[in-house]
């Protein structure tokens, strides 16, 4: 049986990281060539200067530049540069469930214009092969145009893969769980116009999801499963085709590495058969995050993060809202991906982001997670599911502020699970 490998980097790939950072625009580069360009004090399309410290900020480009001998410039260097930094990541690993794989990542990050009046872009372009036949191809964006007059945001997939689901609702004890494997096409793209020179945006949206070759493995072997009884049969494909009004407002210093401001991004999608869909029906989202310095003038933060995610009609199974299947597929660290399904989902995190050297090079985060979950179509939420656990930080890039991020979690089934990532959850 596949089995997915999207959301989780081994540590093989954590290790090639801090071999393969670009120091700026037009910089792509892996493998040996990466040494020489995180050494030399390239500029780049502006930068983040930490005024909670006189302290020279340091971050793995400053250590593999000590290391190899080479100048390089202790603060981040500010110009005009705009366009966006590139990142090329091999991705190398190995798990015992699929095999082994390999492929490459490309993180993008900057500014297309004057960074005084524009926020930082960011985006990744991803694909990964296993052993096993599992296929991955990505691409996500948060692109902020000159002066923010316009947001681009994409979450365009490709995944041949599998996913075990236990049914709807809370986590409850002696669940089962049941195997499936699928095909998703996926193309969401919102474009956000500023509301004059407000913080707020108005957007149009495209969402198209496709779940194709779709095997319940148990039952194909003849079992009633959560998803035949809930698709009153066993659908090989689903197709949910609509589109979007929303409402954006964002205040962070950096979208990459928050330390005050707040996010909220509001969804209203509508999914007639009109546009292909397989049934009518609406889905409710929003995403809020709000940061602070705490204590107020130190470098630690207090992030709270909270996503209510309903639906209305007949919503096809994998469509509907589970840990796990936000953009980035952070919420819920301690659970595997999917493990909380159900009509309607209420997902709250709080990080406390701790400092942990006055250079900014090590960093710590403790965090604390519940999902509350219906089990049925305007049923009542169950009670909350808790994950949590603790989280080391690693500066990579001083000029976007940019972490590595390694966490170990906990969920209710009290077994450690650990996540990899280029940023932060939220």
């Amino acid at each position: 049986m596949r089995r997915r490998f999207d959301r989780a980097v081994p540590l093989v790939q954590v290790l090639l990281l801090a071999c393969t950072i670009s120091a700026g625009p037009g910089y792509a580069q892996v493998a040996g060539e990466a040494l020489k360009v995180v050494a030399d004090s390239a500029t780049v399309a502006g930068g983040f200067v930490d005024s909670t410290t006189t302290v020279p900020q340091r971050d793995v480009g400053d250590i593999l530049a000590s290391i190899l001998k080479r100048e390089r410039s202790p603060e981040p260097v500010i110009d005009d540069r705009r366009g966006l930094s590139k990142t090329v990541l091999p991705s190398l690993g190995y798990n015992p469930s699929y095999g082994a794989y390999a492929g490459v990542s490309i993180a993008l990050g900057g500014w297309f214009g004057d960074r005084a009046t524009t926020q930082l872009s960011a985006g990744s372009l991803s694909g990964t092969y296993s052993t096993t036949g599992q296929l991955s191809l990505q691409f996500k964006s948060d692109f902020y145009l000159p002066d923010n007059r316009w947001v681009l945001k994409g979450d365009w997939r490709y995944l041949d893969t599998s996913q075990s689901t236990w049914g709807l609702g809370p986590a409850r004890s002696g669940q089962s769980e049941y195997p499936m494997d699928f095909d998703l096409y996926r193309l969401f793209q919102t474009a956000y116009r500023r509301v004059h020179d407000s913080d707020f945006y108005l957007g149009f949206g495209y969402h198209f999801d496709r779940f194709a070759d779709i095997v319940d493995e148990r039952a194909g072997a003849g079992e009633s499963t959560p998803f035949t009884v809930y698709s009153k049969g066993a659908p090989s494909h689903t197709t949910s085709s609509g589109v979007s009004v929303n409402l954006l407002a964002d205040t962070r210093d950096n979208p990459i590495n928050a330390q005050r401001g707040l996010f909220w991004n509001a969804s209203m999608r509508f999914f007639p058969t009109a546009l292909g869909s397989d049934h009518d029906h609406q889905t409710i989202y929003s995403d809020f995050r709000i940061f602070t310095r705490l204590p107020r003038r130190s470098g630690d933060v207090l992030a709270v993060w909270n996503t209510m995610w309903f639906t209305f009609g007949e919503v096809p199974y994998l469509d509907l809202p589970a840990v796990g299947w936000d953009t980035y597929g952070r919420s819920g660290r301690g659970y595997l991906q999917g493990r909380l399904r159900g009509p309607n989902q209420s997902y709250t995190e709080f990080e406390y982001r701790k400092r942990l050297s006055e250079n900014g090079l090590w960093g710590g985060v403790a965090f604390l997670n519940l999902t509350t979950t219906t089990a049925t179509n305007g049923g009542s939420f169950g009670p909350p599911d808790y994950g949590g656990g603790l989280g080391l930080r690693v500066k990579f890039n001083k000029r976007t502020s940019t972490n590595l991020a390694i966490d170990g979690a906990y969920g209710q089934d009290s077994a450690l699970r650990f996540f990899f990532g280029m940023q932060e959850a939220f």
